[in-house]
């Protein structure tokens, strides 16, 4: 059952890649094994979860980010960049199956939220941490108050 929760800014060193959700699903399994490849040349590690993180939504148009936790930032590996998940309040799906099952789970959340009335970001950032194989916690970050009441306001 989704929850909602309260994150603290996140520091993440990873690749970034762009796409439609179709060709994110393609890329990603090659873009997830070359990360893990480079993953020792990053320093500060707070621990070995992979994240997969959609950081925004244009049109059909994703941006997405593989990487993981730092304590702080040194050194960026070649090709890769740094971002700061921003503290907040998520739904939190604490989930258990495969990889090809994640949009179902993040559909789950989504349903939740409309059946509670919880308005989530309408970028869809969301995050998959990976914390074994089949066990994974889904986040989606709620809607911002402050900005959608700024954007209607325009």
């Amino acid at each position: 059952m989704p929850k909602i929760i309260n994150v603290r800014n996140v520091t993440v060193v990873g690749f970034e890649l762009s796409g439609t959700q179709e060709e994110i699903a393609e890329m990603r399994p090659e873009w997830t094994a070359r990360f893990l490849e480079k993953a020792s040349q990053i320093p500060g590690q707070t621990d070995s979860h992979l994240l997969d993180i959609c950081l925004k939504r244009a049109g059909q148009l994703y941006t997405h980010c593989i990487g993981m936790e730092v304590t702080q930032i040194d050194i960026i590996p070649t090709g890769m960049t740094s971002l700061t998940v921003p503290a907040g309040s998520y739904v939190l799906l604490e989930f258990f199956g495969s990889e090809q099952e994640i949009p179902f789970a993040f559909r789950t959340i989504l349903q939740w939220a409309r059946d509670h009335k919880v308005r989530l970001d309408k970028n869809e950032f969301r995050i998959t941490v990976t914390l074994e194989e089949k066990y994974r916690h889904l986040y989606w970050r709620l809607a911002d108050k402050q900005s959608e009441a700024a954007e209607e306001a325009v």
